[in-house]
């Protein structure tokens, strides 16, 4: 998370993030779902795109970890994508 807080561990101005986001190809006419290991730290930066007042957003609280016990229902692709 510490792309995401100052060194005093309170929350980066919404114009950093935006910033950061749109340079990763992250935008908010497109959907977006935010996942992380266990889903707190997806809970996090969803909060933050939704105070910026993006409403195509989606977050997976189970995380990777809920997602990856079960492999033959959830596959998992791997690789570089084709589109960000």
């Amino acid at each position: 998370m510490e792309h995401y807080r100052n060194v005093d561990n309170t929350m980066r101005a919404y114009p950093e993030i935006a910033a950061n986001w749109k340079e990763a190809g992250i935008r908010p006419d497109k959907w977006v779902a935010f996942y992380c290991g266990t889903g707190w730290r997806a809970s996090e930066t969803w909060c933050y795109a939704y105070l910026m007042g993006w409403r195509r957003i989606a977050v997976y609280d189970g995380g990777w970890f809920e997602w990856s016990q079960d492999p033959i229902s959830n596959p998992i692709e791997v690789g570089v994508p084709v589109e960000v």
